[in-house]
């Protein structure tokens, strides 16, 4: 028999036998196994419950002379941190706002939601009235800051204790609280569940059975799609096309739907009009947030509905189904956008990566904003609202660029106006492309087509050249090559063209282009 101190403290070490021993829980999708009381119950969540991922209670007793005054829990909350972006277009910056004079950024709103994205802020969300207080550091496990709280609660609130898992990309933390008398023993519970929790990497997060739904598809940049979903967010949906691989955190399944059709249809338009010297393999992603402040946290330019982040090969939007009063951004823009910006995509794919003159590369991107898709079909491609106003009353003015200078202009020379120098460079493509005058001047119907030819030619001469000089990877050697390339590219498709001739009749053109309708 053991002496009674020594069993006083073996009793104290053994919480398991206390309450019935522990069961392991393993919940795979979450990466998360740990032990669970076995007089615990899992209790089901509500299916619009986004923060707390596991939710367990002390099983009632039949006999309600031994039930408890408040009925102990444990929940596990997974607060993730989105991942950050800096925004880029096609050539680095940011695109203005639609037509018209700047717009002020808008001031963020002190009432906005923040992100619940750490156990600061789940405790200000969700346990209002409660202090969180002085962390108690714990010994780093699973490559997780620790911290435990006791945190002082709200008037009449339950007694309660939190253990957090943290690190760069998520809060994994356990939360228990109970009735004051009962404190000493289900923290002893709780501490058990949480110093033996064991934190994987999700299923969702888990190369080998990633690489294996693609296994049996014939879906080009496979590799590039398993690295989107192994970086996907706690709670996105992805679907693949043949061209694309769609990341949201939207509901609207419609949107979602008419993004995925409208991609592959604008696809076989860019490909019409810019074929790619070789097959494009690369597969860009595009993320479709759930609201505005999700676009703006990921990165989104404030004046704008979507944007091509080329260094990350992502398209970025957000679902503006209700209208933004405040900054007239609706479905209709986001669509206006998402053909500007995914034309950027193509045509940097399309191009070897070399960026075109700002006046051809934002001009069609703006372009193909007027088209118009419907019942799985593109039907026309009509004018750009956001540019038609902007052009006509800048010619109106004379503050317009002539035409010389604007198709020579480098991305830093379009930047320092960009309002009129989008209206303007949208307008000369659809001029080009639209107009029944251009058709009938060979020297001037062939001004895209030579330009385009001539900059994916000369690109990949030049791209040759560094290749044998082991200089391909430079990016100072390969921008330099690009800036001449684009002139050269530039020279042959105006060769022969009276400029002056063709401003005069762009500018009668653009005088008569009707203002369209916003929906």
């Amino acid at each position: 028999m053991l002496p009674r101190a020594l069993l006083a403290l073996v009793l104290l070490a053994l919480p398991l036998a206390a309450q019935g021993g522990y069961t392991t829980e393993k919940v795979p999708e979450l990466g998360l196994a740990f032990p669970r009381a076995r007089t615990y119950e899992p209790i089901p969540l509500q299916p619009s419950e986004e923060l707390v991922v596991l939710y367990y209670a002390e099983k009632v007793p039949d006999d309600a002379k031994k039930r408890k005054r408040v009925r102990p829990d444990l929940s596990i909350v997974w607060l993730e941190r989105g991942p950050q972006r800096a925004a880029r277009t096609g050539s680095g910056e940011p695109p203005p706002s639609e037509g018209g004079e700047p717009a002020p950024a808008p001031k963020p709103d002190p009432k906005a939601a923040k992100p619940v994205d750490s156990i600061e802020r789940f405790v200000e969300t969700r346990l209002p009235g409660f202090k969180l207080g002085a962390a108690k550091p714990g010994k780093e496990r699973e490559g997780c800051k620790v911290r435990e709280f006791v945190p002082e609660p709200a008037k009449n609130a339950p007694a309660t204790w939190i253990c957090s898992y943290e690190n760069e990309q998520r809060t994994i933390a356990l939360i228990g609280q109970c009735d004051e008398k009962d404190f000493a023993e289900e923290e002893k519970i709780w501490r058990y569940t949480a110093e033996h929790l064991d934190i994987s990497k999700p299923e969702a997060q888990d190369r080998a059975k990633v690489e294996q739904l693609y296994a049996r598809k014939t879906l080009k940049g496979i590799e590039h799609r398993v690295d989107v979903r192994l970086a996907m967010v706690r709670g996105w949906k992805v679907e693949d096309t043949e061209n694309y691989i769609v990341v949201y955190d939207t509901p609207d399944q419609p949107l979602v739907r008419k993004i995925l059709r409208d991609l592959e249809l604008l696809r076989i338009e860019y490909e019409k009009l810019f074929p790619s010297e070789k097959p494009v393999e690369s597969v860009s992603a595009v993320r479709i947030c759930k609201s505005r402040d999700e676009y703006l946290s990921y990165g989104g330019p404030p004046q704008s509905a979507g944007y091509w982040n080329f260094e990350d090969e992502e398209l970025v939007f957000y679902d503006a189904q209700v209208q933004d009063k405040s900054h007239h951004i609706s479905d209709a823009n986001t669509f206006i956008a998402l053909y500007h910006e995914a034309f950027h995509q193509y045509i940097h794919y399309s191009t070897g990566e070399l960026p075109p003159h700002s006046w051809f590369n934002e001009g069609h991107g703006d372009f193909f904003s007027g088209a118009t898709i419907r019942d799985g079909k593109m039907r026309s491609i009509g004018p750009n609202p956001w540019r038609v106003k902007t052009i006509q009353e800048a010619i109106k003015a004379q503050k317009h660029v002539p035409l010389r200078e604007l198709l020579g202009y480098e991305q830093s020379q379009y930047y320092a106006n960009p309002f009129v120098c989008y209206a303007e460079g949208w307008s000369l493509i659809y001029f080009l492309r639209k107009s029944e005058l251009v058709a009938k001047r060979p020297e001037w119907s062939r001004i895209l087509p030579t330009y385009f030819a001539e900059l994916k030619a000369g690109y990949a001469i030049e791209l040759a050249k560094l290749e044998e000089k082991g200089k391909s990877k430079d990016k100072e050697l390969r921008a330099k090559a690009g800036l001449e390339v684009r002139k050269a590219a530039l020279a042959k498709a105006i060769e022969g063209v009276d400029v002056d001739e063709l401003e005069q009749a762009w500018k009668t053109y653009v005088a008569a282009i009707p203002e369209p309708k916003r929906e």
